[in-house]
Protein backbone atom coordinates (compact mmCIF):
# COMPACT_ATOMS: atom_id res chain seq x y z
CA UNK A 1 0.00 0.00 0.00
CA UNK A 2 2.79 2.81 0.85
CA UNK A 3 2.43 6.46 2.28
CA UNK A 4 1.98 9.35 0.70
CA UNK A 5 4.27 12.44 1.16
CA UNK A 6 1.85 15.52 1.44
CA UNK A 7 2.53 19.22 1.06
CA UNK A 8 1.50 21.95 3.95
CA UNK A 9 -1.78 22.50 2.63
CA UNK A 10 -3.02 18.90 1.82
CA UNK A 11 -1.62 18.38 5.74
CA UNK A 12 -3.63 20.72 7.27
CA UNK A 13 -7.05 19.68 5.17
CA UNK A 14 -6.07 15.91 6.09
CA UNK A 15 -6.41 17.56 10.05
CA UNK A 16 -9.43 19.32 9.39
CA UNK A 17 -10.97 15.73 7.94
CA UNK A 18 -9.92 14.08 11.15
CA UNK A 19 -6.42 12.83 10.68
CA UNK A 20 -4.56 11.79 13.54
CA UNK A 21 -1.41 13.76 14.06
CA UNK A 22 1.64 11.31 14.86
CA UNK A 23 4.74 13.68 16.21
CA UNK A 24 7.82 11.33 15.40
CA UNK A 25 10.51 13.70 17.11
CA UNK A 26 12.04 13.71 20.51
CA UNK A 27 10.36 15.19 23.54
CA UNK A 28 12.44 18.21 23.80
CA UNK A 29 11.83 19.13 20.14
CA UNK A 30 7.85 18.43 20.74
CA UNK A 31 8.03 20.62 23.97
CA UNK A 32 9.71 23.62 21.45
CA UNK A 33 7.02 23.62 19.15
CA UNK A 34 3.90 20.58 17.91
CA UNK A 35 0.53 20.83 16.21
CA UNK A 36 -1.99 20.18 18.47
CA UNK A 37 -3.81 17.33 19.33
CA UNK A 38 -0.56 15.54 18.17
CA UNK A 39 0.45 12.12 19.67
CA UNK A 40 4.62 11.92 20.86
CA UNK A 41 5.84 8.86 19.37
CA UNK A 42 9.50 8.94 19.03
CA UNK A 43 10.71 7.12 16.14
CA UNK A 44 12.90 5.36 18.38
CA UNK A 45 9.63 3.53 20.04
CA UNK A 46 7.24 3.59 17.15
CA UNK A 47 5.38 0.43 16.44
CA UNK A 48 2.30 -0.64 14.41
CA UNK A 49 0.87 -1.76 17.62
CA UNK A 50 1.82 1.22 19.67
CA UNK A 51 -0.30 3.21 16.60
CA UNK A 52 -2.80 0.92 16.72
CA UNK A 53 -3.44 1.08 20.31
CA UNK A 54 -3.43 5.13 19.93
CA UNK A 55 -6.21 4.79 16.80
CA UNK A 56 -8.55 2.13 17.11
CA UNK A 57 -10.94 3.77 14.94
CA UNK A 58 -8.40 3.28 12.31
CA UNK A 59 -8.27 7.08 10.96
CA UNK A 60 -5.83 8.43 8.64
CA UNK A 61 -2.69 9.08 10.71
CA UNK A 62 -0.15 12.09 9.69
CA UNK A 63 3.25 11.53 11.04
CA UNK A 64 5.73 14.22 11.00
CA UNK A 65 8.99 14.87 12.41
CA UNK A 66 11.44 18.31 12.15
CA UNK A 67 12.20 17.97 8.39
CA UNK A 68 10.85 14.93 7.26
CA UNK A 69 13.29 12.49 7.08
CA UNK A 70 12.39 10.26 10.51
CA UNK A 71 8.59 11.04 8.98
CA UNK A 72 9.72 9.04 6.31
CA UNK A 73 11.54 6.14 8.37
CA UNK A 74 8.85 5.61 10.59
CA UNK A 75 6.12 5.19 7.70
CA UNK A 76 8.66 2.91 6.54
CA UNK A 77 8.37 1.08 9.72
CA UNK A 78 4.53 0.91 9.74
CA UNK A 79 4.23 -0.55 6.65
CA UNK A 80 6.96 -3.44 7.57
CA UNK A 81 4.97 -4.64 10.39
CA UNK A 82 2.05 -4.74 8.03
CA UNK A 83 0.34 -1.36 9.63
CA UNK A 84 -3.23 -1.38 7.53
CA UNK A 85 -4.24 2.03 8.20
CA UNK A 86 -3.68 4.99 5.38
CA UNK A 87 -0.38 6.97 6.25
CA UNK A 88 0.55 10.41 5.56
CA UNK A 89 3.63 11.90 5.84
CA UNK A 90 4.42 15.86 6.05
CA UNK A 91 6.76 15.84 3.66
CA UNK A 92 9.10 18.67 4.89
CA UNK A 93 7.76 18.26 8.53
CA UNK A 94 7.33 21.27 11.25
CA UNK A 95 10.12 23.30 9.71
CA UNK A 96 7.39 23.67 6.48
CA UNK A 97 4.50 23.60 8.67
CA UNK A 98 5.72 26.52 10.56
CA UNK A 99 7.39 28.39 7.46
CA UNK A 100 3.44 28.32 6.02
CA UNK A 101 2.38 30.16 8.85
CA UNK A 102 0.08 26.89 10.27
CA UNK A 103 -0.71 27.17 13.92
CA UNK A 104 1.73 25.42 16.62
CA UNK A 105 1.86 25.00 20.21
CA UNK A 106 5.16 25.61 22.60
CA UNK A 107 4.97 24.27 26.15
CA UNK A 108 8.37 26.52 26.56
Amino acid sequence: MGFKSISVEDAAQSIKNGALIIDVREPNEFDQAHLERAFLVPLSTITAEKIQKLNPQNKTILIHCRSGKRSKVAADILLSQDYSGEILELDEGIIAWIDANQPFLSDL
